[in-house]
């Protein structure tokens, strides 16, 4: 009976090494676990240079998460100028030990850590970072949403600040769940009839609490709750619940009561129209993005 090495981690300690064809990368430490496995910080051994590796065990019976990362940073990483998505520096697979590895340049902190770091006193960001941020972070969930995709889980932790000279650039991360919803012919998939629910019940869409197919319009919920969680001096209504029936209805409460529900924003009638238009859209429609925009730059500037 052959072992899916799936079902056993990959467990790097500090000072392991990964060589590919390219350098080697000496293991500096776990950063966190994604949807698809671990990510370490890395040290090139020539160089010295600082990148992000992350590793997924090769599985017999389930397709490779990592490698549909590669495809969609390689898709979507000329998109823009300033691009929102992590370069790839190398990538390989180790046979023997038997998993798959993808480096990339290395981000610096999330933005759910660097809001933890401002602490209890003084709550969510000032209204113009929060704005400002969330405009970066729907860029880069356009130019995904361009080739197809739609994220899934959309959160301030799978979104982080660049290192150094591109602190202010803010780039999307993890795509360990991320789903294509156009066919090879670039025709939408037929929605399915029942939908296992994926995502954070945090940040999840409404569709995704009552199991419907996921679209385009539904990341750009979860990029509304983003939002809010980032603004609002109190955090999201529903903050530490876990029961996904429960949330889902406190998310249709805060519709009835807009007002309310931004703790006395004075921008609280823009941010209402843009969910409100969100809301309207179906499971098939593109997303006017632009008209988000309009509605962000108005509150900043």
């Amino acid at each position: 009976m052959s072992v899916d090495p799936g079902e056993e981690d990959v467990d790097f300690k500090p000072g392991h090494e990964i060589t590919s064809k390219k350098a080697t990368y000496v293991v500096e430490k776990l950063l966190g676990e994604g949807g698809f496995g671990a990510v370490y910080k890395v040290k090139e051994s020539k160089t010295g240079k600082l990148y992000a590796l992350k590793v997924e065990k090769k599985s017999e019976t389930k397709p490779s998460k990592l490698k549909m990362e590669i495809a969609i940073l390689k898709l979507v990483s000329g998109e823009r100028k300033t691009s929102h998505f992590t370069e790839i520096v190398d990538r390989g697979k180790k046979d023997k030990e038997g998993y798959f590895f993808l480096v990339m340049e290395l981000a610096g902190a999330s933005l759910a850590d660097l809001k933890k770091k401002r602490g209890k006193m003084s709550g969510a960001f000032s209204p113009p970072t929060a704005l400002s941020a969330s405009l970066q972070c729907l860029e880069a969930c356009e130019d995904l949403h361009k080739y197809g995709y739609i994220h899934r889980d959309l959160k301030p932790a799978n979104y982080a600040c660049g290192a150094d000279k591109k602190s202010h650039t803010i780039y999307i991360l993890d795509f360990g769940i991320s789903r294509k919803i156009l066919n090879d012919r670039n025709e939408l998939k037929t929605p399915r009839v029942t939908v296992r629910f994926k995502g954070t019940i945090k940040f999840a869409s409404m569709a995704c609490h009552k199991g419907i197919e996921l679209g385009w319009k539904d990341d750009c919920e979860s990029w509304f709750y983003l939002l809010l969680d980032l603004i609002l001096p109190n955090g999201l209504q529903w903050r530490g619940n876990q029961d996904k029936g429960t949330v889902c209805k406190a998310k249709e409460e805060v519709r009835s009561k807009p007002k309310d529900a931004y703790q006395g924003l004075k921008c609280w009638n823009i941010l209402d129209k843009i969910i409100t238009y969100i809301d309207q859209l179906q499971y098939q429609d593109h997303v006017d993005y632009h008209y988000i925009y309009r509605h962000l730059t108005e509150v900043l500037y």
